[in-house]
């Protein structure tokens, strides 16, 4: 019998053994051929050394029958099998040849892959043409009158700066790109290893967080760090490639008419297995390109915290639990991303809460400013705490080494709150000239501020175009102690704005004197349809964490749990 987990790219690794080892004369076909880039192989042969690549082991010829068995099995990973006769010539190699073991099995340089990638665009989109050319500048002086002329002039002095090399720009203008797509008009770079560097790690960190990018920037830098390259033929080539790879994939704020640059990686696969012919292998190829045009890059990592004391808690306490918290995140994880804290994490009893605004942006900030990655910090602040309790001013900041990036009001009401709250006057209105809204790599987040979730359900309010939602919830008590329905505010809040908007929806709050309910989603995306949000269930929701972990803080214990946005794009994908 032929196991079951053998698959296309174990194929096409018996295949590229088979032509770098040689074919044993015994071994050879009596009527079938399986026919792949013009030559013939043995079929039967051909899956014994594949089930080698699936499960460690060379699959005897007496476990499994040759003819229908292997032949059918075959074609439905997508294979031609042909009858064996005189018009085509099954691959022979001579017998005395040494069998050897296979060396550098696939190239990254392999030209059938670039091929592949070529033909498999036209199939999706038509017009492609290779190596196109856009008469761009190189100098950063040719962008002086555009609006990221700061970034270019950060980008290429902190290239300069590094190893000292200031000359790097010889050409007049940008060399040609891999792939240019017509409609819609974008454009694909298929990186080989060298163009993964230190310098090109500098540059990607570089990038202001609002720059739109078809690939992961957090992938990107990883994959620097871990390759590595260096090209010193001529002394500046990591500095000059770093840089035109920047300028390439900046061409669409350049020219104000291309939609993100999309990368691929030499390595993630042999590129050259795919069959721009198989239905199935086009589906693949096309979910990948149209996944990273419109792909959510980077992580949202949600702060619970369990608080078991009834003391009283200072916004200094709650400061130097933030240091802990982040920095424990920062090293489980890397890449660009956002942390989220609940509702109400910092308080004032003053009646101008811009006070602890400032504080606790200088605060932050002194926390990020050291880490390498591009991290907003999303916290919750209670302003005008009367001694009923009620915050009257409930608001929430999004923090990053710059400083605060966006601020929201509260927007719609807890039904105890009427008359206590000061609202904002709707959801896309400006706190202290901010909006709500911020972006992070292209990916634009919007902060609600507790029951605000509710309101975009309640209200049917239009999405105003991003892609994830962030809820700062305040708290839950035990039953009869204070609001206390955690289940409830999961089914209709999180799920209720997700299933309104179409996106992820994350949320952190404090348990106050209660455990964590042990399956309560911090991140919730909605794929039931027309279904009731009161029949929605926790095993409805389609995403997980990645990455989950407690720290022991004064107050008492915060679970975090880390998401992969891009792995909640690939569910959402899977459910179109």
């Amino acid at each position: 019998m032929i196991p079951s987990n053998i698959e296309k790219e174990d194929v096409i690794k018996a295949i590229e053994e088979i032509d770098e080892r040689g074919l044993p004369p015994s071994r050879r076909s009596t009527k079938f051929v399986l026919v792949f880039n013009g030559k013939q192989y043995p079929p039967k042969y051909v899956l014994s050394l594949a089930n080698k690549y699936a499960n460690s082991e060379e699959l005897k010829s007496s476990e499994f029958s040759g003819g229908q068995e292997t032949n059918g099995f075959l074609q439905r990973l997508g294979f031609d099998i042909e009858e064996k006769s005189s018009s085509g010539r099954e691959l022979i190699l001579s017998s005395d040849k040494p069998v050897e073991p296979p060396q550098n099995r696939h190239n990254e340089r392999c030209p059938g892959c670039k091929n592949v990638v070529e033909r498999m665009l036209k199939k999706i989109y038509g017009d492609v043409k290779p190596n196109y050319k856009f008469n761009i500048g190189t100098n950063p002086e040719n962008f002086r009158d555009t609006l990221h002329y700061e970034d270019f002039k950060r980008i290429f002095m902190n290239l300069q700066n590094y190893r000292g090399n200031e000359n790097f720009v010889y050409a007049n203008t940008l060399p040609n790109c891999d792939y240019f797509v017509s409609n819609p008009r974008f454009i694909v770079e298929f990186d080989e290893t060298q163009h993964f560097t230190h310098l090109r790690k500098i540059s990607l960190q570089s990038y202001p967080q609002n720059i739109k990018l078809g690939f992961s920037p957090g992938k990107w830098i990883k994959l620097c760090e871990e390759i590595n390259a260096k090209d010193n033929d001529p002394i500046y080539r990591d500095e000059q490639r770093a840089w035109y790879d920047t300028l390439r994939d900046f061409l669409p704020v350049l020219t104000g008419n291309l939609e993100p640059t999309v990368r691929l990686y030499s390595k993630e696969m042999p590129w050259c297995s795919l069959d721009p012919d198989n239905p199935a292998d086009l589906a693949r190829f096309k979910n990948i390109i149209e996944g990273r045009r419109k792909d959510l890059n980077g992580w949202v990592a949600t702060v619970i915290l369990q608080s078991d004391s009834d003391s009283e808690y200072s916004n200094d306490d709650r400061m130097e639990e933030l240091r802990t918290i982040v920095d424990q995140i920062v090293k489980e994880i890397s890449g660009d991303g956002v942390i989220l804290f609940p509702g109400g994490w910092f308080y004032t009893e003053e009646k101008e809460p811009s006070t602890i605004y400032n504080w606790a942006e200088e605060q932050i900030r002194d926390i990020l400013i050291g880490i390498e990655e591009k991290i907003i910090v999303c916290i919750g602040i209670d302003g005008s705490v009367d001694k009923e309790g009620y915050s009257h001013d409930q608001i929430g900041i999004a923090v990053s080494k710059n400083g605060i990036d966006a601020m929201g009001r509260k927007f719609h009401p807890a039904p105890q709150e009427m008359g206590y709250v000061k609202f904002a006057p709707n959801y896309l209105s400006k706190e202290d000239s901010k909006s709500r809204i911020f972006e992070l790599n292209g990916v634009k987040y919007f902060m609600c501020v507790c029951y605000d979730t509710y309101g975009i359900r309640h209200k049917n309010l239009p999405n105003p175009d991003v892609d994830v939602v962030l809820n700062l919830v305040h708290c839950f008590y035990p039953v009869g102690k204070g609001p206390s329905g955690a289940s409830y505010f999961a089914k209709h809040g999180f799920a209720g704005a997700s299933k309104r908007w179409k996106c992820p929806v994350f949320g952190a709050a404090v348990f106050f004197n209660r455990g964590i309910l042990e399956n309560w989603p911090t991140g919730v995306y909605w794929n039931q349809g027309d279904k009731s949000t009161q029949k929605w269930r926790y095993e409805d929701n389609p995403i997980e964490f990645e990455n989950k972990f407690e720290i022991s803080i004064k107050e008492g214990t915060a679970l975090i749990r880390i998401y992969n946005l891009g792995k909640i794009k690939e569910v959402s994908q899977c459910q179109s």
